[in-house]
């Protein structure tokens, strides 16, 4: 079995990795870390006047350190980052890699809209696209709030 994680960041990825490799553990699956960075050149002239390298070679540095700290587990592990459509280059790779399922953070919301609609368009996306089984995992809003705005610092640093 082969289990992909569409993953963001170490913070924000923490839950989800967690339950994968519970799984993956559980079964003797491989698990294969998921980043798609978005292609400047299709989100707008600013990104792409703006844009460098920097946000893959940090996403590629990320995926290494979990990917290190989980074989060292023991757990068969390995991450792939590409550039382009988020959503849809989570799916194509997923399905490129043959994976049996696959696990996505949420964010929960409070209140009565539908967990999936407003706050995770990413996601919204992948429960009507995707032909592979997703597993998702809800995460914290108050907390996710907090890892994005010291993602941010860091990044401004």
């Amino acid at each position: 079995m082969k289990y992909a994680v569409a993953f963001s960041s170490p913070k924000r990825s923490a839950k989800t990795i967690e339950v994968a490799v519970q799984q993956a553990k559980a079964v003797n699956a491989e698990l294969v870390l998921l980043r798609l960075i978005p292609d400047p050149h299709k989100v707008g002239i600013v990104a792409q006047l703006i844009s460098s390298e920097r946000p893959v070679d940090k996403a590629r540095m990320q995926i290494d350190q979990i990917v290190s700290e989980l074989s060292a587990q023991g757990v068969k592990v390995s991450g792939i980052v590409k550039v382009g459509e988020v959503a849809q280059g989570i799916i194509d790779t997923a399905v490129e890699i043959g994976a049996d399922m696959l696990y996505v953070g949420t964010t929960s919301v409070g209140g009565r809209h539908f967990f999936l609609m407003k706050k995770d368009p990413i996601v919204h996306y992948l429960v009507e696209h995707c032909p592979i089984s997703l597993c998702l995992i809800r995460h914290d809003a108050a907390a996710d709030a907090a890892i994005e705005q010291s993602e941010e610092q860091e990044l401004s640093e």
